[in-house]
Protein backbone atom coordinates (compact mmCIF):
# COMPACT_ATOMS: atom_id res chain seq x y z
CA UNK A 1 0.00 0.00 0.00
CA UNK A 2 1.49 3.08 -0.94
CA UNK A 3 -0.86 4.92 1.80
CA UNK A 4 -1.96 4.42 5.43
CA UNK A 5 -5.25 3.63 5.54
CA UNK A 6 -5.52 5.75 8.97
CA UNK A 7 -4.59 8.68 7.24
CA UNK A 8 -7.00 8.26 4.01
CA UNK A 9 -10.08 7.82 6.34
CA UNK A 10 -8.95 9.36 9.74
CA UNK A 11 -8.01 7.68 13.15
CA UNK A 12 -11.81 7.67 13.75
CA UNK A 13 -13.00 6.17 11.63
CA UNK A 14 -10.12 3.45 11.54
CA UNK A 15 -10.74 2.57 14.93
CA UNK A 16 -14.42 1.17 14.26
CA UNK A 17 -13.68 -0.63 11.42
CA UNK A 18 -12.43 -4.49 12.20
CA UNK A 19 -10.10 -6.10 10.73
CA UNK A 20 -11.77 -7.63 7.72
CA UNK A 21 -13.53 -4.10 7.11
CA UNK A 22 -10.30 -2.39 7.15
CA UNK A 23 -9.00 -5.04 4.68
CA UNK A 24 -12.29 -4.13 2.44
CA UNK A 25 -11.27 -0.58 2.69
CA UNK A 26 -7.72 -1.00 1.48
CA UNK A 27 -8.41 -3.32 -1.47
CA UNK A 28 -10.82 -1.26 -2.81
CA UNK A 29 -8.40 1.67 -2.75
CA UNK A 30 -5.41 -0.21 -3.75
CA UNK A 31 -7.82 -1.74 -6.78
CA UNK A 32 -8.26 2.04 -7.71
CA UNK A 33 -5.40 3.54 -6.83
CA UNK A 34 -3.40 1.15 -9.64
CA UNK A 35 -5.36 2.18 -12.11
CA UNK A 36 -4.73 5.35 -12.32
CA UNK A 37 -1.11 3.85 -13.95
CA UNK A 38 -3.95 3.84 -17.19
CA UNK A 39 -6.71 5.49 -16.78
CA UNK A 40 -7.76 8.84 -14.83
CA UNK A 41 -9.18 8.52 -11.61
CA UNK A 42 -11.10 11.05 -9.67
CA UNK A 43 -10.78 12.57 -7.21
CA UNK A 44 -7.39 12.92 -7.07
CA UNK A 45 -5.26 11.98 -3.77
CA UNK A 46 -4.34 15.26 -2.38
CA UNK A 47 -4.53 17.75 1.44
CA UNK A 48 -8.17 18.81 0.08
CA UNK A 49 -9.52 15.68 -1.64
CA UNK A 50 -9.08 11.49 -2.02
CA UNK A 51 -11.51 8.78 -2.50
CA UNK A 52 -11.82 9.01 1.19
CA UNK A 53 -11.87 12.63 1.98
CA UNK A 54 -15.53 12.83 3.05
CA UNK A 55 -14.62 10.55 6.08
CA UNK A 56 -11.16 12.05 7.18
CA UNK A 57 -13.00 14.90 7.30
CA UNK A 58 -16.03 14.65 8.85
CA UNK A 59 -15.06 11.65 11.87
CA UNK A 60 -17.15 8.61 12.42
CA UNK A 61 -18.39 9.91 16.10
CA UNK A 62 -19.12 13.48 14.71
CA UNK A 63 -21.53 12.73 11.64
CA UNK A 64 -25.25 13.88 12.83
CA UNK A 65 -26.13 14.28 9.12
CA UNK A 66 -25.78 12.00 5.98
CA UNK A 67 -26.20 13.22 2.22
CA UNK A 68 -26.24 10.28 -0.19
CA UNK A 69 -24.76 10.85 -3.65
CA UNK A 70 -24.45 9.33 -7.07
CA UNK A 71 -20.37 9.83 -8.11
CA UNK A 72 -17.63 12.29 -8.08
CA UNK A 73 -18.12 15.23 -10.77
CA UNK A 74 -16.11 13.76 -14.18
CA UNK A 75 -13.36 16.37 -14.47
CA UNK A 76 -10.22 16.76 -11.80
CA UNK A 77 -11.16 20.82 -11.50
CA UNK A 78 -14.30 20.10 -9.65
CA UNK A 79 -14.48 16.44 -7.87
CA UNK A 80 -12.60 16.07 -4.55
CA UNK A 81 -14.68 13.36 -2.68
CA UNK A 82 -18.05 15.10 -1.27
CA UNK A 83 -21.14 14.62 -2.75
CA UNK A 84 -22.51 17.64 -4.54
CA UNK A 85 -19.26 19.44 -3.32
CA UNK A 86 -17.18 20.67 -6.27
CA UNK A 87 -13.91 22.37 -5.23
CA UNK A 88 -14.69 26.24 -7.29
CA UNK A 89 -15.87 27.48 -10.09
CA UNK A 90 -18.66 27.64 -11.60
CA UNK A 91 -22.11 25.81 -9.34
CA UNK A 92 -23.86 23.64 -11.49
CA UNK A 93 -27.40 22.51 -11.45
CA UNK A 94 -28.39 20.20 -8.72
CA UNK A 95 -26.17 22.44 -6.08
CA UNK A 96 -27.82 25.59 -7.48
CA UNK A 97 -31.35 24.07 -6.56
CA UNK A 98 -30.20 23.12 -3.21
CA UNK A 99 -28.55 26.56 -2.57
CA UNK A 100 -32.26 27.55 -3.74
CA UNK A 101 -33.90 25.46 -1.25
CA UNK A 102 -31.73 26.26 1.61
CA UNK A 103 -32.40 29.79 1.04
CA UNK A 104 -36.31 29.62 0.93
CA UNK A 105 -36.38 27.55 3.68
CA UNK A 106 -33.72 29.51 5.90
CA UNK A 107 -32.59 32.37 4.40
CA UNK A 108 -29.06 31.42 4.03
CA UNK A 109 -27.50 32.65 -0.08
CA UNK A 110 -24.86 30.68 -0.59
CA UNK A 111 -22.48 31.73 -3.32
CA UNK A 112 -19.64 28.82 -3.15
CA UNK A 113 -19.98 24.93 -4.40
CA UNK A 114 -17.27 23.99 -1.80
CA UNK A 115 -19.47 22.06 0.78
CA UNK A 116 -16.23 21.85 3.23
CA UNK A 117 -17.87 23.85 5.65
CA UNK A 118 -20.99 21.38 6.00
CA UNK A 119 -18.64 18.77 5.72
CA UNK A 120 -16.69 20.14 9.25
CA UNK A 121 -20.24 20.19 11.23
CA UNK A 122 -20.95 16.76 11.09
CA UNK A 123 -22.62 16.39 7.45
CA UNK A 124 -21.32 13.04 5.69
CA UNK A 125 -21.62 13.88 1.92
CA UNK A 126 -21.46 10.53 0.55
CA UNK A 127 -21.19 8.70 -2.95
CA UNK A 128 -22.52 5.51 -3.39
CA UNK A 129 -19.33 5.35 -6.06
CA UNK A 130 -16.54 6.60 -4.74
CA UNK A 131 -14.57 7.22 -7.69
CA UNK A 132 -15.40 8.20 -10.97
CA UNK A 133 -13.79 7.35 -14.25
CA UNK A 134 -14.97 7.65 -18.36
CA UNK A 135 -14.04 3.99 -18.74
CA UNK A 136 -16.00 2.45 -16.45
CA UNK A 137 -20.61 2.75 -15.76
CA UNK A 138 -21.92 4.02 -12.91
CA UNK A 139 -23.47 0.19 -12.35
CA UNK A 140 -19.94 -1.27 -12.35
CA UNK A 141 -18.61 1.12 -10.18
CA UNK A 142 -21.50 1.36 -7.77
CA UNK A 143 -20.60 -2.29 -7.64
CA UNK A 144 -17.23 -2.02 -6.81
CA UNK A 145 -17.82 0.62 -4.02
CA UNK A 146 -21.26 -1.12 -2.81
CA UNK A 147 -19.12 -3.59 0.38
CA UNK A 148 -17.80 -0.42 1.08
CA UNK A 149 -20.99 1.99 1.51
CA UNK A 150 -22.50 -0.90 3.05
CA UNK A 151 -19.82 -0.66 6.01
CA UNK A 152 -20.17 2.62 6.30
CA UNK A 153 -24.20 2.69 6.65
CA UNK A 154 -23.89 0.16 8.64
CA UNK A 155 -21.65 1.43 11.56
CA UNK A 156 -23.68 4.87 11.55
CA UNK A 157 -27.22 3.23 11.73
CA UNK A 158 -25.98 0.76 15.12
CA UNK A 159 -24.06 3.08 17.13
CA UNK A 160 -27.04 4.67 18.88
CA UNK A 161 -26.20 8.21 18.15
CA UNK A 162 -28.78 10.63 16.43
CA UNK A 163 -28.62 10.91 12.98
CA UNK A 164 -30.77 12.42 9.87
CA UNK A 165 -30.10 10.83 6.78
CA UNK A 166 -31.42 12.62 3.11
CA UNK A 167 -32.32 10.39 0.31
CA UNK A 168 -32.68 12.32 -2.84
CA UNK A 169 -34.19 10.51 -5.54
CA UNK A 170 -34.91 7.05 -6.68
CA UNK A 171 -31.42 5.70 -6.53
CA UNK A 172 -31.03 6.73 -3.13
CA UNK A 173 -34.49 5.89 -1.81
CA UNK A 174 -34.10 2.35 -3.05
CA UNK A 175 -30.56 1.81 -0.92
CA UNK A 176 -32.21 -1.82 1.00
CA UNK A 177 -30.53 -0.27 4.76
CA UNK A 178 -33.24 2.41 4.17
CA UNK A 179 -36.45 0.67 2.98
CA UNK A 180 -39.92 2.44 4.28
CA UNK A 181 -40.76 -0.67 6.62
CA UNK A 182 -37.33 0.27 8.92
CA UNK A 183 -38.15 3.86 9.36
CA UNK A 184 -39.96 3.42 12.68
CA UNK A 185 -37.60 1.21 14.28
CA UNK A 186 -34.49 3.68 13.44
CA UNK A 187 -36.75 6.49 14.80
CA UNK A 188 -36.50 4.42 18.02
CA UNK A 189 -32.76 4.97 17.88
CA UNK A 190 -32.84 8.55 16.77
CA UNK A 191 -32.14 7.66 13.31
CA UNK A 192 -34.44 9.75 11.05
CA UNK A 193 -35.17 9.73 7.14
CA UNK A 194 -35.79 12.50 5.13
CA UNK A 195 -36.91 11.71 1.30
CA UNK A 196 -37.30 13.38 -1.86
CA UNK A 197 -36.43 13.49 -5.65
CA UNK A 198 -33.36 14.25 -6.68
CA UNK A 199 -32.54 17.89 -7.19
CA UNK A 200 -31.22 17.96 -10.40
CA UNK A 201 -33.28 19.63 -13.62
CA UNK A 202 -32.92 16.02 -15.40
CA UNK A 203 -37.08 15.71 -16.06
CA UNK A 204 -37.52 18.66 -14.15
CA UNK A 205 -36.74 15.68 -11.28
CA UNK A 206 -36.94 18.29 -8.40
CA UNK A 207 -40.54 19.37 -9.15
CA UNK A 208 -41.34 15.66 -9.48
CA UNK A 209 -42.99 13.20 -6.31
CA UNK A 210 -41.96 9.39 -6.10
CA UNK A 211 -43.22 6.46 -5.17
CA UNK A 212 -46.86 7.41 -6.45
CA UNK A 213 -46.64 10.47 -4.31
CA UNK A 214 -45.54 8.63 -0.72
CA UNK A 215 -41.71 10.68 -1.69
CA UNK A 216 -42.05 14.58 -1.65
CA UNK A 217 -40.74 16.90 -4.94
CA UNK A 218 -37.34 17.95 -3.81
CA UNK A 219 -39.01 21.49 -3.38
CA UNK A 220 -41.67 20.55 -1.42
CA UNK A 221 -39.80 18.18 1.25
CA UNK A 222 -37.98 20.96 3.23
CA UNK A 223 -34.95 18.41 3.91
CA UNK A 224 -32.78 21.64 5.72
CA UNK A 225 -34.95 22.94 8.19
CA UNK A 226 -36.42 19.96 9.12
CA UNK A 227 -32.78 18.46 9.47
CA UNK A 228 -32.46 21.12 12.33
CA UNK A 229 -35.48 21.16 13.97
CA UNK A 230 -34.66 17.12 14.60
CA UNK A 231 -31.29 17.72 15.74
CA UNK A 232 -32.63 20.17 18.18
CA UNK A 233 -35.05 18.25 19.49
CA UNK A 234 -32.16 15.97 20.17
CA UNK A 235 -30.06 18.36 22.22
CA UNK A 236 -27.44 18.60 19.04
CA UNK A 237 -26.13 21.45 17.51
CA UNK A 238 -27.82 22.58 14.23
CA UNK A 239 -26.45 22.87 10.87
CA UNK A 240 -25.36 26.12 9.72
CA UNK A 241 -25.53 25.87 6.12
CA UNK A 242 -23.57 28.45 4.50
CA UNK A 243 -20.89 27.64 2.71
Amino acid sequence: MEHNLKELIGENWFNILNSDERKCFEEKFSISNSKRKSQEILPYEDENSGIYYALKITPFDKVKVLIIGQDPYPNKEDAHGLAFSKKSGKIPASLKNIFAKIKEETGVNNTSGNLTPWAKQGVLLLNRALTFSKEESLATRNKFWQPVIDIIIEKLISREKPLVIMLWGNPANDIPQFSFDLEEEYKKHNVFILRSSHPSNMGNAKNSELKEGKIKAFTAADNFSKTNIILKSLNEQEINWQT
